[in-house]
């Protein structure tokens, strides 16, 4: 008899791939709680690709799996350590698939909006927008989109082969930062994600049945922050999503580095709240 796998989808842009800096947890937890985000969680393992970045397989859950690989770390570690705490005889398998400044209108469109991938974006010259460019694979969705398509495909095969029966309970959403500085991206933002929601559905039917849709809000830092955060919050409302207001939430950008704090991405404590707000939504 085959047993379960739980799924959890990590996706979007900078904040969920992380950019905060490992050297800053001491400032925030315990030195027990920082060595156990390197360490890694066993029951909770993780399959991603970021920048190139990749795991090539389910590996523990650590601060490791971003694009600077041990210098910073993601929401992923957040999303462990509450799953950890809550589920400790249960097992988890995070697919992530996340890139710094993307967006909705080309890099993660899907096959049933309109247009085809734009190759002016200016993420373009990142390693894997080249690969999906030279592929000529899918003309009508964005490069992401068929990164998550490949690594989903890829996580439910090494699941199977090991005996397990895949299930994706979650979809965690941390994105818009690019799409709120145009009007245009902004106004079809929600209709664009919406198709992006029903593609997977359909791509991989029999899958999402049991699935916790998370959005969480942009911070301050956005230009249009407030509109594109009213936008998905009542989308998810409408839609029986789960919201998450960062702002209200109190998730902190301006802190950290120290020297020169990078106001565009969470800090070191912020991006780990991230990861526990995205998995308190998920009950078994």
């Amino acid at each position: 008899m085959s047993k379960v796998a739980n799924i959890v989808l990590l996706l979007g842009q900078s904040n969920a791939v992380g950019v905060a800096f490992t050297k800053y947890l001491n400032r925030h937890f315990s030195p027990e709680q920082g060595a156990k985000f390197y360490e890694g969680y066993e029951n909770v393992v993780i399959n991603y690709r970021s920048h190139g970045i990749v795991s090539n397989g389910f590996v523990k859950t650590t601060v490791n799996c971003t694009e600077k690989a041990k210098d910073t770390l993601g929401p992923e570690v957040g999303i462990a350590k509450n799953l950890t705490e809550r589920y400790p005889n249960e097992k988890f398998f995070i697919v992530k698939c996340a890139f710094g400044g993307v967006n909705m209108h080309s890099d993660w469109l899907s096959p049933s909006n309109e247009g085809v991938y734009d190759p002016t974006s200016f993420a373009r010259s990142c390693p894997d927008i080249v690969k999906a460019l030279e592929s000529g694979n899918h003309p009508k969705a964005g490069w992401c989109y068929n990164e998550l398509v490949e690594l989903l495909t890829e996580s439910i095969d090494i699941l199977k082969k090991e005996g397990y029966e895949p299930k994706i309970r979650a979809m965690f959403w941390m994105q818009g930062e690019s799409d709120s500085y145009d009007q245009d991206f902004l106004n079809n933002y929600i209709p664009r994600y919406h198709r992006l929601v029903n593609d997977l559905k359909k791509q991989f039917a029999g899958y999402f049945e049991d699935c916790t849709f998370v959005e969480a809000g942009v911070s301050k830092r956005w230009l249009n922050y407030e509109e594109l955060n009213a936008f998905r919050k009542e989308y998810a409302e409408k839609e029986g999503h789960r919201y998450i207001d960062t702002i209200k939430e109190g998730l902190t950008t301006e802190h950290e580095p120290l020297e020169n704090p990078d106001t565009a991405h969470y800090d070191v404590d912020s991006i780990v709240k991230l990861g526990e707000l995205f998995a308190e939504q998920l009950s078994l």
